[in-house]
């Protein structure tokens, strides 16, 4: 586990508004870049795509099924996620931050891992550099193209780098035991993979399923996986420095013994 070293996902439904086509979230950006800045620590950021590619990829009919897609709509989903890719890194360099753009196809292959290129971001990050990607549209083979999320790289990254915190941001308090009363679920434990999935997102669906699906994912290989709500950033800045936080924390089989 690489020491030090934060993978955090910054959700498409914190830094936009999902229900309004391209609008980036400003204020929250701006809030989590000022919070981030005050971390001294690695970081590689992803950031999903909410409002821009993700509501472009459903207007398109993209899936991360490979498919000849539109290739208007390959353009266009790609196109809106470097824009908002930028908004983010604006925020970050006007704060002192040293964020770096990279695509997801320059460390991945058909959605598979290119480990040397993963570890490079390792390197750019302990330059007191950030590297920030991204979910996309990325070329598979034989003119198809796929969608590939930013919680499935959180996967591939969490994978290969295996860092000592990997973080989620949401736009709730983290994953609700009981919806209704709004009751989030403090800690989840994946003691010899016994973490009930079916209990754990009985209460969510889409984005959130997807979410919890990598989760156990990057879990499975030894890592906690922390579920924190992004518009109260200040909760990132706590799980980090092991300040006591509100959210849900899914443990790893690793610390859990």
């Amino acid at each position: 586990m690489v020491r030090n070293l934060i993978l955090i996902k910054l959700g498409g439904s914190v830094i936009t508004f999902k229900e309004k086509p391209l609008t980036a979230n400003f204020e929250a950006i701006n809030n989590i870049s000022r919070i981030l800045a005050s971390l001294k620590i690695p970081l590689i950021i992803v950031h999903g795509g909410g409002s821009f590619g993700h509501h472009l990829s459903i207007k398109y009919n993209m899936h991360t099924r490979p498919d000849q897609y539109d290739p208007h709509g390959i353009s266009v989903v790609h196109e809106s996620m470097i824009a908002l890719n930028q908004v983010i890194v604006n925020s970050m360099i006007k704060v002192g931050m040293n964020p770096y753009a990279i695509m997801p196809s320059n460390f991945t292959l058909a959605h598979k891992p290119i480990a040397k290129k993963i570890k490079e971001l390792q390197s750019i990050a302990e330059d007191s550099i950030i590297p920030i990607t991204f979910g996309d549209i990325v070329h598979i083979r034989n003119r198809t193209y796929s969608i590939v999320s930013g919680d499935a790289l959180m996967s591939i990254l969490s994978k290969t780098l295996r860092p000592s915190k990997v973080i989620f941001t949401l736009n709730v308090d983290g994953i609700y035991k009981d919806m209704n009363k709004k009751e989030v679920l403090k800690e989840l434990d994946n003691i010899n993979n016994s973490i009930n999935f079916s209990k754990v997102v009985q209460d969510v669906t889409g984005g959130m399923r997807r979410k919890v699906t990598e989760a156990l994912k990057i879990c499975g290989s030894g890592m906690d996986v922390f579920m924190i709500n992004g518009l109260k950033p200040e909760r990132i800045a706590n799980a980090i420095t092991n300040t006591e936080f509100e959210g849900t924390v899914l443990k790893g089989l690793r610390s859990s013994k």
